[in-house]
Parts: C-alpha cells; sequence; structure tokens
C-alpha cells in the first residue's frame, strides 16, 4: 500500500508540473500574438480621409485639404482631394494606426507645420481638422475627422421693392469688423487681428439687388458686440444705415435682412446661429455671359444645365440681361382685376386690330404686323419690352394674397411677368432655335397672360402654338398659363 501512495503522489506532482508548463506555453504564445497585432497595427498602408458633419455637397465644394504627417516627404502638406466619399492623396502617403495628421483648408503648396500666413479680406473659409477615430484594415488606414470652421460668417440679404435695381457696391465698416489676422494653417490658430481702416466691399459688384445671392463676409471672431455701418450704392445712388450685431464668434453665422424701398435702406430682420454650411462664394462679377447660359436657383449663372437650373438666358449684353423659365407657372388667377393695374394701357402696332395672328398672315383672317426687327414705339404693345416695369406696377397694387401667392411661385425676387411684346420676341427666338432647344425646357404651348394691359377691365394674352394675340382677355377671369421671365 506504501507503494501505491507513493506511485500516486509521483503522478500528482507530474500533473502539476505539466499544467504550469501548458499555462506558461499559453501565455507566452499570448504575448507573442500581441506582439504580432501590435506589429501588424503600426504597418503602413495607403492613407485616406473621412470628413463627418458634412453634407456631400459641401464636401464636393471643399474639394480638397491640406494634409501633413510627420515624416513626409520635405516635411510639407501633401494635398488630398475628395473622391465623392473620403479624402486621398494626390501622390502616395502611407501611415500607421498611430497617424496623428495636420489637416486644414484651404490647400496650400509647401505647407509646413509652423508656417504663418497673413490673411486678408476676402478670408474665404478657413478649416481645420480634428481628428474623432483612427481605424486600420487591411488595405488601408482611415482617419475620421470633422472640419471646424475658423472665422466667422456675417451675411447680408439684400431685396428691394424695384425689381430693376441694380448694387453697384457694398460695403461695411464697425469696431467689430476685423478682416486680417496671421494664420497658422495647419494648427489651426488665428492671431494679431486687425480691425481695418477702410471699409469692406462685398466682392459682387454691378449686380441685380434681387438676384438672391448672399454677400458674404469672413470675419475674425469677437467676443464681443460692436457697432456696424452699411453702405449702399444702388442705381448710381449712396444709401447707408448702422446697426449693432452681436458677439461674432468662431463657426458662427449671424445674419441680417436689408430692405431697399423709396430710396431708404433698412433692417428688415436678423438672426444667429452656432454653425453653417460650407457653401463657395457666389461669382457674380461676369463680362461673359452669353444667350443660352442658365440662370441658377441661387441667382448665379453657368454655361451648363444642371438640377439647380432655373431660366434659359435670351438676351444679354455679357453681364447683365433677361432669362426665360425652362418651365409654366399657372397663374391660378394670380391677381384679378382689382390687383391688375400697371399703369400703362396699350394699343396693338396699328392702333385698330386688337386681335388676330402675328405670324404669317392666315387666309381670310385679320394679321396683327409684328417683326422682332422692327422698331415699335412704346406706347402700343408690341413695342413695349419692360414687362419687369409692369409687373412692378401690378405688385404695387396686389393685395396681400395675391402678392404672396405669386411671392411664393417665382423662386428669385427678379422674376417678373412678359409683356407681350417679349412673349411675340420669344416665339420667334424658339422658332429659330426650335432644333437646338435645351433639355428640360419645356417648348410654351397654348395660351399664355402678359403682364400687357388693354384696358381697365382687359389685358392680352397670346397663344405660342397658334401665334394669335386677343387683348379681349378678362382680368377677373385671366386663370391661365404664364411662362415667367427672369432679370439677372
Amino acid at each position: 500500500m506504501r507503494h501505491y501512495g507513493l506511485i500516486l503522489l509521483l503522478a500528482l506532482l507530474l500533473a502539476g508540473c505539466s499544467g504550469n508548463i501548458r499555462k506558461e506555453d499559453a501565455l507566452s504564445a499570448h504575448h507573442t500574438a500581441e506582439k504580432v497585432k501590435d506589429g501588424w497595427s503600426k504597418m503602413s498602408r495607403p492613407l485616406e480621409i473621412e470628413v463627418t458633419g458634412r453634407t456631400k455637397d459641401e464636401l464636393e465644394a471643399i474639394g480638397s485639404l491640406a494634409v501633413w504627417l510627420d515624416g513626409m516627404e520635405d516635411g510639407k502638406a501633401v494635398e488630398f482631394r475628395f473622391d465623392g466619399k473620403v479624402f486621398k492623396p494626390s501622390v502616395p502617403v502611407l501611415a500607421d494606426s498611430t497617424a496623428m495628421p495636420l489637416v486644414c483648408y484651404p490647400f496650400l503648396p509647401s505647407l509646413h507645420p509652423g508656417d504663418t500666413v497673413r490673411v486678408n479680406h476676402p478670408l474665404g473659409e478657413r478649416l481645420a481638422g480634428q481628428i474623432l477615430s483612427v481605424i486600420q484594415t487591411n488595405d488601408k488606414t482611415k482617419i475620421t475627422m470633422k472640419l471646424e470652421e475658423l472665422t466667422a460668417l456675417l451675411r447680408l440679404i439684400l431685396k428691394s421693392d424695384n425689381i430693376s435695381d441694380v448694387m453697384q457696391i457694398l460695403e461695411i465698416r464697425g469696431n467689430c469688423v476685423s478682416t486680417a489676422a496671421f494664420l497658422i494653417p495647419l494648427k489651426g490658430k488665428l492671431d494679431g487681428a486687425r480691425a481695418d481702416a477702410g471699409n469692406v466691399c462685398s466682392p459682387n459688384k454691378d449686380c441685380l439687388l434681387n438676384n438672391g445671392i448672399p454677400h458674404d463676409f469672413n470675419l475674425i471672431p469677437t467676443e464681443d458686440s460692436g457697432e456696424i455701418q452699411i453702405f449702399l450704392k444702388v442705381n448710381g445712388e449712396k444709401l447707408s444705415i448702422s446697426t449693432t450685431l452681436p458677439p461674432l464668434r468662431r463657426g458662427s453665422i449671424t445674419e441680417l435682412r436689408l430692405h431697399v424701398s423709396d430710396g431708404k435702406l433698412s433692417v428688415g430682420s436678423s438672426w444667429v446661429d452656432t454653425g453653417h454650411p460650407f457653401e463657395r462664394p457666389a461669382v457674380t462679377g461676369t463680362d461673359s455671359v452669353k444667350v443660352g447660359y442658365f440662370l441658377q436657383k441661387d441667382g448665379t449663372l453657368s454655361p451648363k444645365l444642371d438640377g439647380n437650373s432655373l431660366a434659359w438666358v435670351i438676351k444679354t449684353d455679357g453681364r447683365h440681361g433677361k432669362a426665360v423659365a425652362l418651365d409654366d407657372n399657372s397663374t391660378s388667377n394670380w391677381f384679378g382685376k382689382k390687383s391688375f393695374r400697371t399703369g400703362h394701357i396699350f394699343d396693338t402696332a396699328d392702333g385698330k386690330l386688337r386681335e388676330g395672328y402675328f405670324g404669317q398672315p392666315q387666309e381670310d383672317e385679320e394679321h396683327i404686323v409684328f417683326s422682332p426687327r422692327i422698331r415699335y414705339p412704346g406706347s402700343c404693345a408690341l413695342g413695349f419690352d419692360d414687362g419687369a416695369a409692369l409687373t412692378q406696377g401690378i405688385l404695387r397694387h396686389a393685395d396681400s394674397h395675391a402678392l404672396k401667392n405669386f411671392q411664393d411661385k417665382r423662386v428669385l425676387p427678379s422674376a417678373y411677368i412678359p409683356s407681350l411684346a417679349e412673349m411675340a420676341q420669344l416665339a420667334y427666338h424658339l422658332e429659330k432655335r426650335r432644333d437646338s432647344l435645351p433639355a428640360f425646357f419645356k417648348m410654351p404651348e397654348g395660351t399664355y397672360a402678359t403682364s400687357s394691359e388693354s384696358g381697365e377691365d382687359t389685358f392680352y394674352s397670346i397663344d405660342m402654338t397658334g401665334w394669335f394675340i386677343t387683348a379681349y382677355n378678362s382680368k377677373g377671369h385671366g386663370d391661365m398659363k404664364t411662362r415667367l421671365f427672369y432679370l439677372f
């Protein structure tokens, strides 16, 4: 029995030693796996940057970022471009899971982390990146970050009672208006702010006041409220007003709505928000607008038709002109007998015919003489091609319901109901370009209202399909199509 006890004890000792060996082996394997995992995570892979908190439209507008990473060639930032989902480098850049890049907008060539850049008006948007996470997969290192604004945005929205008002100059001045500083872009720091001695001008000049384009000023942030003076030059006349701004804090937007009426400038309303979408400033200062361009819903002009296009340019001097809407608007009896008053009553070209065809003469039918090459007197309906002025008169007399109905449908404040002469000219314009009309342009078909009055209770309409004009339309029953025109 004693021998059996010794054998059992020896077996237990051997089993215990075997267990310790297995534990040591498992611990060693675990340490080895951690080292392998750590080494794997520190292997460099192609770097890409994902930005959160911004829409795709914003990221496309941003376009590219300046990215600096320790160990980059020549120690300078590389441009990362947006590919529709993430930002990728213009030249190969590798990084591991410990990567902590410095990121800023806009991209500046040869930018180093310690570089200080002097910035002046117009500052534009200035953004700096803040890392949220770093994730590494088999084929890439992806850094997720958000972009924060370094400036404060002051936005002025202008509106006038006069559709055709042209703004030559917009300037601001005040103790809270600071537009110059020393910027360390990659570190997201603004230092050395100073107020400009002179006025700060909007880059948008000689533009239609009612074009709907906001006038943006990116300013150095402040923590104090202050007085601001706003100067306008409209149709050659100078206007001004003073108002108090709240603190212009970093990343915030302060919007003021200004109204020009009877030669006076007033502040209609204002609001402040802690953030705003990224937008590239609208460019209106161009002398190269051509017939065939497109007026966009934001008031800008583009040579290309897209989902933002509102109207087709049919007349221009290279800078200003007229555009016709791509589609119809139903008047739904917008104004009626009481509101439809322009102050002008028109006869047709010969002062006799109030109804008839205006194209090729029809057999046994009355024919109204009209040609776009003939200059008619402004006293007749086919010689007055300023529908904006006529619409202006209608809007002055319109009741609140009719006015709101029109404003809700017009998209841009520069919209107006064309005169009879403008619609007749449009008919010839479209006939000449019938085979080259833009996509999505709806050919006017049927009878359309115009802004030309033919009497106290009547107005002119034009049949764009049959090329027929009549002055016998009752203002009280004027429910017909309208094709709006726009000034730009």
